[in-house]
C-alpha cells in the first residue's frame, strides 16, 4: 500500500468511526489555499464509495492585500480543477475588529462562522468540513493551558462539534499532510502571517514547541492524544453535570431555581460544572461567562448572608433568596427562523383529540387538515408533490409511506431525543434548545411532532434526519405552522 492510499484509508476510517458524514451528503469544505485545506479537498474528492457533493468555500480576510487576493484566486482554481462549485466572500476583518472591539483572531473567526453557516443553510449541507490537524490540536491545547483553562478547554478541538463542523484530519500530523501533497504533485500557498510571532499561536508553533521537543520529540502527538483522553473524560463529566443540574434546578417562567442546601452538598468541582450548565440553559451560551463569574456564584451560595444579587453577562441575574438560588434572564429571546411566537401566550382554541395541562398538551393527528394549537395558531397539513431539502425548520415535507399516520403532537419532556437533519447521532432536545438559544420559559410551549416514538420535527426549530425524503412519492404532505 502506498503512503497516499494509506493516508486515505486512515481518513476514511476516522470518518466512519466518528460518523462525521455519510455517502451522498452535501458538504461545505472550508479552504484557505494552505497545505492543510488543499490536502483536505483532494482527499474528499478521492474517498471511495462516498459520492459526495462538495462546495468549496473561501473567505478573503483582506488582510494581506495582493496576497489575500492571490489566495482567493488559487482556491478558485483548485475548485475548478476538482470540478466542484466555489463560493467566496470578501470581509475587511481589520475594520470589523475595530468596529466590534475584537482582536483580529476573534473577528476573523466570527466572520468565518457566519459565512460557513450561511453556505451550509443555502446548500442544505450535512456538515462544514475543516482542515485542522494533529499539530493544530497540540498548539490549541498549549495555548489554552497558557491562558488558563479547565479540562473543557484542555480537551482541545472535537472531531465534530455541536455546530456541525467536522475535522477528518484531526489525527494526522502536518508533516504527513505535506508529504501527501508532494507525492500527489500538488502545490499550496504559504501564508506569511503564519510566521508572525506577534500572534500567540505562532509563538507556540515556532518558539515553544521546538523547546518542548528537546524534552519529548513526540510532544505534538503526545499533546494530541492527551487531548483525546481528556475529551472522553470531559464528555462523561458533562453528562454527570447535566443530570445533576436537572435534579438540582427547576423551571420557573424566565428563571431556573435551585435549593441552596442541595447545591452546597455537591462537591465543589461538580457545583462549578452544574452552575455552568445552568447558566447555559438560561442564556444559550457560555461566551463571556468566566471562572470569575462561577466563583462569585459559588461564594454567594456558600455565604451566610441570606439575600444577595449578582449581575452576569447576557442580562442574567443570580439571586440568592434565603434557601433559593434563582438564575434569571432579563431578556425574552425570540424563536429563530419562524414568525410563530410561542413566547406570547394566546387563547386556547379547542382542537381534535386534545388534552391540555400545566405540563403541556397532546394532540393526535390521523389525517391532513388544520389543527388548532393551545398556544395559538394552528398546524396545517396539506398534500404536496414537492420535497425540497429543508433549509429552515418553519415547515417540512413528509412521506406518509415512511412516516404514516397517526402522529402525535405534544410538548417537550425531559429525555426527548432526535437525530437533527444532516447528522447521524441522537441529540437531546434540551441541547437543541440550548444551541438555538431558546429560553427555558418557551421550551415547553413548542410543539413536537412524533410518529410512534420517533421525533420528526421540533416546530420552528429543527427537523429530524428521519424526515429526509429520498424520493418523492404519491403520498407527500407538507406540515407548517400558521
Amino acid at each position: 500500500m502506498t503512503f497516499e492510499s494509506a493516508l486515505l484509508a486512515r481518513v476514511s476510517r476516522t470518518i466512519r468511526q466518528r460518523q462525521l458524514f455519510r455517502t451522498d451528503d452535501t458538504l461545505i469544505v472550508a479552504i484557505s489555499g494552505g497545505a492543510d485545506s488543499t490536502a483536505l479537498l483532494d482527499l474528499l474528492t478521492r474517498l471511495p464509495g462516498y459520492n459526495l457533493r462538495l462546495v468549496a468555500a473561501h473567505l478573503n480576510h483582506c488582510l494581506r492585500d495582493a496576497d489575500s487576493d492571490g489566495d482567493q484566486e488559487f482556491c478558485h482554481t483548485l475548485a475548478e480543477r476538482c470540478a466542484i462549485p466555489f463560493e467566496s466572500q470578501r470581509i475587511a476583518v481589520k475594520q470589523l475588529a475595530e468596529q466590534q472591539h475584537l482582536n483580529l483572531e476573534d473577528a476573523g473567526r466570527q466572520a468565518r462562522i457566519r459565512f460557513l453557516d450561511q453556505l451550509r443553510s443555502i446548500n442544505g449541507a450535512a456538515a462544514v468540513v475543516l482542515a485542522h490537524h494533529a499539530d493544530d490540536q497540540a498548539e490549541t491545547v498549549l495555548m489554552r493551558l497558557l491562558r488558563g483553562s479547565g479540562i473543557t478547554g484542555l480537551s482541545g478541538m472535537a472531531h465534530r462539534n455541536q455546530r456541525g463542523y467536522v475535522r477528518p484530519l484531526l489525527d494526522i500530523p502536518r508533516s504527513e499532510i505535506e508529504r501527501y501533497l508532494r507525492e500527489r504533485g500538488l502545490s499550496w500557498r504559504e501564508d506569511a502571517s503564519n510566521r508572525d510571532t506577534d500572534f500567540l499561536r505562532n509563538r507556540i508553533r515556532h518558539q515553544l514547541l521546538p523547546v518542548l521537543e528537546q524534552y519529548n520529540p513526540a510532544i505534538r502527538s503526545t499533546l494530541s492524544s492527551t487531548a483525546a483522553i481528556i475529551g472522553d473524560d470531559e464528555s462523561l463529566l458533562a453528562d454527570l453535570a447535566e443530570q445533576t443540574c436537572d435534579t438540582s434546578f427547576r423551571r420557573e417562567n424566565d428563571a431556573i431555581v435551585g435549593t441552596i442546601s442541595q447545591l452546597t452538598s455537591l462537591h465543589p468541582a461538580l457545583l462549578r460544572r452544574v452552575l455552568r450548565h445552568a447558566l447555559k440553559t438560561v442564556t444559550g451560551t457560555l461566551e463571556a461567562i468566566s471562572q470569575r463569574h462561577i466563583a462569585a456564584i459559588c461564594a454567594m451560595v456558600a455565604a451566610e448572608r441570606p439575600n444577595a444579587r449578582l449581575a452576569l453577562p447576557h442580562g442574567v441575574s443570580a439571586i440568592r433568596e434565603y434557601d433559593l438560588l434563582r438564575l434569571r434572564s432579563a431578556t425574552v429571546l425570540q424563536l429563530p427562523s419562524t414568525h410563530f411566537d410561542f413566547a406570547q401566550r394566546k387563547p386556547f382554541r379547542t382542537g381534535r383529540s386534545t388534552t391540555v395541562s400545566d405540563a403541556g398538551f397532546e394532540l393526535t393527528i390521523t389525517a391532513p387538515g388544520r389543527y388548532p394549537l393551545p398556544e395559538g395558531g394552528s398546524l396545517c397539513i396539506t398534500a404536496t408533490s414537492a420535497a425540497p431539502i429543508p433549509t429552515d425548520a418553519t415547515s417540512i415535507c413528509i412521506d406518509l409511506n415512511k412516516l404514516p399516520f397517526p402522529w402525535q403532537i405534544r410538548t417537550f419532556r425531559s429525555g426527548d431525543r432526535m437525530i437533527p437533519f444532516g447528522m447521524h447521532g441522537r441529540k437531546k432536545v434540551k441541547d437543541v434548545f440550548i444551541d438555538r438559544k431558546i429560553p427555558v420559559s418557551v421550551r415547553r410551549r413548542i410543539p413536537l411532532l412524533f410518529c410512534g416514538d420517533q421525533l420528526v420535527w421540533i416546530a420552528g426549530v429543527c427537523v429530524s434526519e428521519i424526515a429526509r425524503v429520498d424520493s418523492v412519492s404519491d403520498r407527500m404532505v407538507r406540515v407548517s405552522l400558521d
